[in-house]
């Protein structure tokens, strides 16, 4: 009787054996080695190089422009002398190059002319933004686009080649007309009166396509880059004229 009670108890045993054993918990597996690389702070996004600046070129305050494609070389955009107004050929050097280089991002366009309160500028247009800002004021009693291909000279005559000269001039526009012309003599009035034939280089047009001066890191085509004598960079510190 009490081996048949023994034999009972192991059987139950051999059948529990492999529950119990099913039940036991597994080891976990070993951790994955983090990633260094995770833990790194994220990078910041290096600053744009302006692309504009005021350079000093041959003894003249220039507005250069650097084509992130050409890095190394400045091509001369404008160069603006004393005009008057109140302004320094360098003052008015370094103000132009820094409104460039604000509307660059947007995607210069074209230079045209405009009247803004009352005085005439040149300003620029560009994709983001049609409105037409203002580069600069034009002295009074300038004309407002004799003014812009004197100063932008470099852009008006990319493709033909020619050089300008500075000209500060007023020429009588639309209808109006010079005082006292009627009271010279009749040769005299013949001349003043004749139509005033265009300087050499002088851009008729109330606007300058920028598309082709601009590489195409700006929106640009760059085409016309090659014709702007390209020269070595060489930054001047905007600080120093402050």
């Amino acid at each position: 009787m009490q081996t048949h009670k023994l034999l009972r108890i192991l059987g139950c045993l051999v059948v529990l054996m492999p529950a119990v054993a099913h039940s036991e918990p597994q080891p976990s597996p070993a951790p994955t080695p983090a990633d260094p690389k995770a833990s790194e702070p994220p990078k910041r996004p290096e600053p744009d190089t302006p692309r504009f600046s005021c350079q000093m070129h041959n003894g003249q305050y220039v507005v250069m422009y650097h084509p992130k494609s050409q890095p190394g070389k400045q091509f001369p955009w404008a160069a603006p002398s004393n005009m008057g107004g109140g302004w320094s050929a360098d003052r008015r050097c370094q103000e132009i190059s820094r409104r460039l280089e604000f509307y660059r991002p947007d995607g210069l366009l074209e230079m045209r002319t405009a009247v803004e309160n009352g005085y005439n500028i040149i300003c620029a247009t560009t994709e983001k933004n049609p409105t037409c800002r203002i580069v600069l004021t034009v002295p009074l009693g300038q004309d407002p686009i004799l003014t812009r291909d004197r100063v932008f000279g470099n852009l008006t005559t990319a493709d033909s080649g020619r050089q300008t000269t500075a000209v500060n001039t007023y020429a009588p526009r639309g209808n109006q007309t010079i005082p006292g012309l009627d009271t010279l003599p009749a040769d005299l009035h013949t001349i003043l009166s004749s139509p005033v034939p265009p300087i050499a280089g002088s851009n008729p047009s109330n606007a300058i396509n920028l598309k082709p001066f601009l590489d195409p890191a700006d929106g640009g085509t760059g085409t016309g880059l090659t014709s702007l004598n390209a020269t070595s960079a060489r930054r001047l510190n905007p600080d120093n004229f402050r």
